[in-house]
């Protein structure tokens, strides 16, 4: 648990960053914002596709091995953007190295979580989820200290160098699930052997599941909905310093959303035990729809931070 809270801490923490550097790549290179998050797209697209072949060695090997791979890619990655000289390389470094980096923070930890606890397993989840709002609610604002001291290129060396140490540190204590110890899961002892054996009772495999409506619906909405939050995260703060906010006030709008989010996992994680997790689904994305359409008016610092 504390391993997954971390490695999302790290690796969310490191992406909601980006944001952060805009203005400097602009300042510093002349490129347009759409070329500049054409980079993010890409490797938000790596980190999907890579996320698909992570989850499935993971069934295999664990996740020990390709956390560290992801580890090092992630920050390696970040090291090598205060090298960065030219828009290819922006996209060959963020837009593939660093989306390996990113593809395995929530496939790999979830899988391995929800394997180690049978009872309790949504609020399970949520805190480890609280990593990723940790993340967002303190590295954009380091990195803003950073690039105020020292400059953007020191920013990336130095969060390129505490990733990669970070994640490498406690990738040596994930196991793939708990019978590698000898141990049960969570709950699976107090249960009845039939409760227990319950949890697994109605699992379908990927091929079944592609062919029911509800997955399709699933991923129709998850693409939905990340595809306008991925967007937030790139732009809220260069659109926070287009409407005259300081530069740290910018990046707390960001760190914000990570530290309200922190509650809201817990309380939907929890919720999701009680409710199901549609219903929990559900009243996330009315909030989030909610939200999107106060951005339309958002037009000062407190409207931001509201929102």
């Amino acid at each position: 648990m504390a391993a997954s809270f971390i490695i999302q801490a790290v690796s969310v923490g490191a992406m909601f960053t980006y944001g952060v550097f805009f203005k400097d790549f602009q300042a510093d290179f002349g490129w347009s914002r759409a070329a500049i998050s054409g980079a993010s797209s890409l490797a938000f697209l790596t980190m999907g596709l890579v996320g698909v072949i992570a989850g499935k060695l993971n069934d295999r090997i664990g996740p020990k091995v390709i956390i560290v791979a992801s580890g090092i890619s992630l920050g390696i990655g970040y090291l090598l953007m205060s090298r960065l000289q030219a828009l290819w390389q922006l996209y060959l470094i963020y837009g593939v190295l660093v989306g390996i980096g990113f593809s395995t923070h929530d496939v790999i930890t979830l899988s391995t979580v929800a394997r180690w606890f049978t009872r309790r397993r949504g609020m399970m989840s949520g805190i480890v989820k609280v990593g990723t709002g940790f993340g967002q609610l303190v590295v954009p604002l380091i990195a803003t200290v950073l690039i105020t001291a020292f400059g953007w290129r020191s920013a990336y060396l130095v969060i390129g160098a505490a990733a990669l140490a970070a994640v490498l540190a406690v990738a040596q204590l994930m196991r793939r699930d708990p019978h590698q110890l000898g141990l049960l899961p969570y709950g699976h002892h107090h249960d009845s052997g039939s409760a227990a054996s319950g949890s697994t009772e109605g699992s379908i495999d990927l091929k079944a599941a592609t062919r029911t409506l509800q997955f399709w619906i699933i991923c129709i909405a998850e693409f939905s909905a990340f595809f306008c939050l991925f967007t937030i995260i790139v732009h809220i703060v260069p659109h926070a310093r287009d409407l005259g906010l300081p530069p740290a006030t910018a990046a707390g709008v960001i760190s914000t959303i990570g530290g309200v989010s922190m509650l809201g996992r817990l309380v939907m994680g929890s919720a999701s035990d009680r409710i199901g997790g549609k219903r929990s689904l559900i009243a996330c994305f009315v909030i989030l729809l909610c939200s999107l359409v106060w951005l339309q008016v958002a037009a000062s610092a407190w409207m931001l931070f509201l929102r």
